[in-house]
């Protein structure tokens, strides 16, 4: 087949963007179009290896863990070394859900203007069939991720966290509907029963304003010293607010971003 540059960087771009904007929403980042643009024309110009000889193995996979890292870097930025590795690991996991899709299609289909060679789609197609199979797969993508958010959603975990020296324990439930932040320095927001800790009593707190279907208002929050999930030790920034929380089963809910 003649592999034409043209086609091969437009295809690339469509489809990285896909993944860069899939990796977004799994992640829960709000990335600026233009960073988006930038990557996934960046990560494109990588398909040009598909002119590199297969059998360069090594070259290869230097290759793509430099071009991912430096996507990643641009797409998503940098806040903290765990926090890049966590986006790196996320957008190279879809990319590898991405090029297993579209080798399925190909084993299944067997399209004869459709070509992979090292790990590289090329499609000489009608760009309204690559965008409806990208499409697919971003859909499909999302549904397994929100069956595996809906799992975390209902998970019950041993909450224990210091303040001012003075340690809390109690059960709480993981909650992917909570995105409560500190609005300053966008730290996430544990809510516990005032039974547990009542910001009444302590000084310096933080005033967390929040939305529900019922209105508006403000929680007072306090910076935990120390706080560990299921014995894991969170190392970011966690802010306790108290509240009422009308439930046997559990006296905090738990952002579902601070455990992932």
């Amino acid at each position: 087949m003649v592999i034409y540059i043209d086609v091969l960087l437009f295809v690339n771009v469509i489809v990285n963007y896909a993944i860069l904007m899939t990796a977004e929403k799994l992640l829960k980042q709000d990335v600026r179009l233009y960073r988006m643009i930038l990557g996934a024309v960046l990560g494109a110009l990588f398909s040009l290896t598909i002119f590199i000889r297969s059998d360069s193995r090594m070259l290869l996979l230097i290759l793509r863990i430099v071009i991912t890292g430096i996507v990643t870097l641009i797409v998503f930025g940098w806040r903290s070394p765990i926090e890049y590795l966590r986006s790196y690991l996320c957008n190279t996991a879809v990319s590898v859900i991405y090029c297993g899709g579209y080798i399925l299609f190909y084993q299944v289909f067997k399209p004869p203007n459709m070509v992979i060679v090292n790990d590289i789609l090329y499609l000489q197609v009608n760009p309204l069939w690559l965008t409806a199979l990208t499409a697919i797969i971003y859909i499909l993508v999302l549904i397994i991720y929100k069956l595996f958010s809906e799992r975390i959603k209902s998970t019950v975990v041993i909450l224990r966290f210091t303040i001012h020296g003075r340690d809390y324990s109690c059960v709480g439930k993981v909650d992917t509907g909570s995105n409560l932040r500190e609005p300053f320095s966008s730290a996430p927001v544990i809510i516990v029963d005032t039974a547990v800790f009542d910001t009444a009593r302590e000084g310096l707190i933080r005033v967390i304003p929040y939305s529900t279907v019922n209105g508006s208002s403000y929680l007072s929050a306090v910076k935990a010293d120390r706080v560990n999930i299921d014995k894991k030790p969170i190392g970011d920034t966690v802010y306790i607010a108290s509240g009422q929380i009308h439930n046997p089963n559990y006296q905090a809910i738990i952002n579902s971003e601070i455990i992932r």
